[in-house]
């Protein structure tokens, strides 16, 4: 009786999945991009001009923190900063704003990429590719209200 429990016991353990392993790796590729990162991006369209800016991610217990500073000539200082992470339980990447809002990364060769849906004072969307050695950040606005688009390209490497 003991020998067929402790069969029965070794392949429930077998046949579980393993979230919290599948999102070690996951974690240990987020490990990866800390550091402070630096990068010059241009705006093209109804609005143009060059940026600068400058990323800092810090490790977390389960993800990465980050906070980045851009300077835009036009604009002024524009700062943003979330929590990159791996749901385990989803089985996904995860950017999540101070606001609370969600978006959904993906893996893609050796990068994870999100791409967001932008409201509020724009709106259009933002593809940002995350790489250990490279991020790329797309973005392609509207005012409300405006039919002139506003395009920005920002890569930043360590």
């Amino acid at each position: 009786m003991s020998r067929l429990v402790s069969i029965a016991v070794a392949l429930a353990l077998a046949l579980t999945p393993l979230p919290a392993l599948a999102g070690a790796s996951e974690n240990a590729f987020l490990g990866r991009l800390v550091g402070i990162w630096n990068g010059k991006g241009t705006l093209t369209g109804d609005e143009t001009g060059e940026l600068s800016c400058r990323a800092t991610i810090r490790q977390r217990s389960e993800g990465i923190n980050f906070s980045v500073k851009c300077d835009v000539p036009e604009f002024g200082a524009q700062n943003f900063s979330g929590i990159v992470s791996y749901n385990d339980a989803a089985g996904r990447y995860e950017a999540t704003s101070p606001g609370g809002e969600v978006t959904v990364g993906t893996k893609s060769g050796n990068a994870v990429v999100f791409n967001a849906k932008l409201k509020g004072i724009a709106i259009g969307t933002s593809v940002m590719k995350l790489t250990p050695s490279r991020i790329v950040v797309d973005t392609n606005v509207k005012r409300p209200g405006s039919s002139a688009e506003i395009k920005s390209h920002l890569e930043l490497t360590k």
